[in-house]
């Protein structure tokens, strides 16, 4: 079996053949004291002693000594490159070769590195034994300008020896500026983008073999040298500032042909208009949207391997912040005996316990939030509530500009442009401040969108809402599933909208298939379902090829279980979310409780590499169980019932006890006490002949708080993974429906 190995250690040489032999001997003897698996990678720069024969030598003698050979000179930070790409620890270290830093400190980088879950750990040289020469107070002095330029705090900034994971090494290793010495920035490129580290104090000693390219009245000139380098990595990490967000790093290393975003041509002068002033129309969130939405509209190009491979580092680094900063997952993940490192991708998120809404609930205030952060940049939002009982949560700033890109690029995936007329069937201000009311009609008149009110809709008012629509001839009308059904049976009474718009786009409820014709022949266009949350905001999306929902994978990692195994393809199952963009609170497998529909792992006809999940069936609290050890989700009944419509214009059906459930139903113009026997027979066929029903005869089902109108509510305690259905029933192939 192969060596699976933990640290390499990655060291330029150049003319080093004499400090090489004892070099690779203590490092080798490290290995060994520390019980690690590890791996030197000695990279010869084009050296002119014997360092290259001196390499192949110690290869030769030892398994664990990688050497690289460059042909011409490439200079230190090359060397790192390319002594990290041809190493395979999942920690990755780098060193000089002088022995001036010493060898065995590695133990202590690489064991504060696992002990703390930093990113990085960066060895300072202690001032005890140095040598108090010139090149001593210089390389203090640069360090004190690093500090202030930087706005930094650290003993030794300009240190090169460091250890951190192997894709924080190849991001910190990936930077603009042509420099001469980027050796001395490293730290510098750490702080900048985001990274958390830790020093350690680690003895330095003077060169005894060799001759450093300091030496004599080299150091003036290097120093000069340093100081053009310094401009430019200012430049680069103080005015420019990389992007923090982690997709756009690894884009960085894995660039990928991509289309122009369309919402920056469609009409530039609108959209230039609205980046710069984008804050005053909006709270919390900044122009920063901006990043995230142009990293987005090429990360989606990415095909599905690099779209895992980026979504198992962001997974690392999130798992890395949460056991550091969250008492809540430190305490459960040393209660399930893991460690930060034994979660190093999807194939390993099983491991973790759930998080459920109770467990939110009960630490909410003590130690599920992050301890780090500025509490200014998090936001509290409470979610509607539909099964009746709110829920609170928190997300910081840099989630939200997320999903706020997340949306606009699904958006475009209708066909729809920034400053294209649309329409929004929603509420535009409810529960808002008047500071942020305004800040709302702003934001709809700079995106030239009108927003239509759909809370307790009335036959008497339908006419007004589709002349709003009609006047406003949008490209996109997006809103609740709800209120598209509520007005496509309106106009299918009346003859249709006199303009149709291009896409649909429905959201907040399920979408089954039947509700998604009646709503497409009404409108004159294709209806694009979006599968969210207020916890998360967009979750899944349909692209133009209406082939399931595309997951934002760039934010989340959705697993569909049942019993805690992956659900099979065509299976429904339980709906597991990983945010991993949310920092203030993070959520590892949550447990939503929605209801959806596995799909095999196939390439989408829209060339998009994200994953896909199936039809959304809804809430687990949404399934009604049988008497026969059946179960269904609450989209089997629209589909079941869909021929009844002439005679049943609403329905509910609402479980509080087993085997028994209530029939809530608005009669239509054509009922009769037949039809609804007929139907009663029908639904017992499917749970039961023994199911007990009571009717319920009503002038209306009412929505709750926020437009939604749930045709099924289960009030029984159903635990989808402990107690997962025996024969739970797809919608789409009910037998005999």
């Amino acid at each position: 079996m192969d060596r699976v190995v933990e640290l390499s250690v990655v060291v330029p040489c150049f003319n080093e053949a004499l400090n090489l032999p004892e070099l690779a001997r203590r490092t080798l003897a490290v290995f060994e004291r520390g019980g690690l698996e590890g791996e030197l990678v000695l990279v010869d720069d084009c050296s002119r002693d014997e360092t290259a024969e001196v390499i192949r030598g110690l290869e030769a003698a030892h398994p664990e000594v990688v050497g690289v050979f460059h042909e011409h000179n490439q200079g230190i930070a090359n060397a790192w490159r390319s002594g990290l790409a041809a190493s395979s620890g999942r920690c990755a270290a780098i060193m000089d070769a002088d022995l001036q830093y010493q060898p065995e400190d590695l133990l202590r980088l690489h064991r504060t590195l696992v002990e703390t879950s930093v990113d990085v750990v960066q060895g300072w040289r202690s001032p005890v034994g140095r040598t108090r020469d010139r090149r001593y107070w210089i390389s203090r002095g640069f360090n004190h300008l690093l500090n202030k330029t930087f706005s930094m705090d650290l003993s030794d900034n300009k240190s090169g020896f460091v250890c951190c994971t192997r894709e924080v090494m190849e991001d910190l290793l990936t930077y603009d500026g042509d420099y001469r010495y980027f050796q001395s920035f490293i730290m510098v490129a750490a702080h900048a983008k985001g990274y958390e580290y830790r020093e350690v104090e680690t003895l330095f000693e003077d060169r005894r073999q060799g001759v450093s390219f300091l030496e004599g009245s080299k150091t003036f000139t290097v120093a000069a040298e340093s100081f053009v380098d310094l401009a430019k990595a200012a430049l680069e990490y103080r005015i420019k500032a990389p992007p923090r967000d982690p997709a756009a790093q690894f884009l960085r290393r894995h660039p990928v042909d991509a289309p122009p975003p369309p919402s920056t041509r469609a009409h530039p002068l609108r959209w230039r208009s609205y980046m710069q002033t984008f804050e005053a129309t909006h709270w919390m969130i900044t122009s920063q949207v901006e990043q995230h939405y142009l990293t987005l509209n090429q990360t989606q190009w990415l095909d599905a391997a690099a779209l895992g491979e980026l979504q198992d580092e962001k997974l690392r680094r999130l798992i890395r912040h949460a056991y550091r900063n969250a008492p809540f997952y430190r305490q459960r993940m040393r209660e399930a005996g893991l460690r930060p490192e034994d979660i190093r991708g999807r194939e390993d998120l099983h491991k973790l316990p759930f998080l459920t809404k109770d467990d939110v609930r009960e630490n909410l205030y003590f130690d599920i939030m992050a301890d780090n952060l500025d509490r200014r940049d998090v936001l509290r939002i409470t979610t509607s509530g539909s099964t009746g009982r709110p829920f609170v949560c928190y997300a910081d700033r840099e989630q939200l500009e997320f999903r706020w890109a997340a949306t606009l690029r699904a958006q475009e995936w209708t066909g729809y442009a920034f400053g294209d007329p649309c329409v929004r069937l929603w509420h535009q201000t409810l529960g808002m401040t008047k500071e942020q009311a305004f800040k709302e009609r702003a934001d709809a008149l700079m995106t030239n969108r009108v927003y239509v009110p759909i809370f307790e809709m009335k036959e008497d008012g339908l006419a007004t809402m589709l002349r709003t629509i009609e006047a406003k001839r949008p490209v996109l009308v997006d809103g609740y599933a709800e209120a598209f059904d509520f007005l496509a049976r309106h106009l299918s009474e009346t003859g249709g909208l006199k303009v149709a718009p291009k896409a649909v786009m429905s959201s907040a409820q399920s979408l089954p298939q039947h509700s998604r014709e009646v709503i497409e022949r009404a409108f004159g266009c294709r209806v694009f379902d979006k599968y969210g949350s207020r916890e998360f905001s967009g979750i899944a999306y349909e692209c133009d090829a209406h082939a399931g929902h595309h997951v934002v994978s760039e934010g989340y990692i959705v697993e569909i279980l049942v019993d805690g195994r992956p659900a099979q393809p065509g299976e429904t199952g339980e709906v597991v979310i990983t945010d991993l963009n949310n920092y203030a609170m993070p959520f590892l497998r949550y447990r939503i409780g929605d209801l959806a529909v596995a799909m095999a792992d196939e390439p989408c006809a829209c060339g998009r590499g994200a994953p896909r999940i199936g039809e959304i069936h809804g809430r687990v609290q949404s399934i009604i169980r049988g008497t026969d050890g059946r179960y269904v989700p609450g989209t089997f009944f629209p589909h079941l019932l869909k021929d009844y419509e002439y005679a049943i214009e609403r329905f509910q059906i609402v479980q509080d006890a087993p085997g028994a459930i209530t029939f809530r139903m608005v009669e239509g113009g054509r009922f009769s006490e037949e039809v609804l026997r007929e139907v009663l027979d029908v639904i017992r066929k499917h749970l039961g002949d023994d199911l007990s029903i009571e009717v319920d005869k009503v002038d209306k089902v009412a929505m709750v708080r926020t437009g939604k109108r749930m045709t099924s509510i289960s009030n029984l305690s159903i635990d989808f993974q402990a107690d997962a259905p025996k024969r739970s029933v797809v919608v789409g192939s009910v037998e005999g429906g």
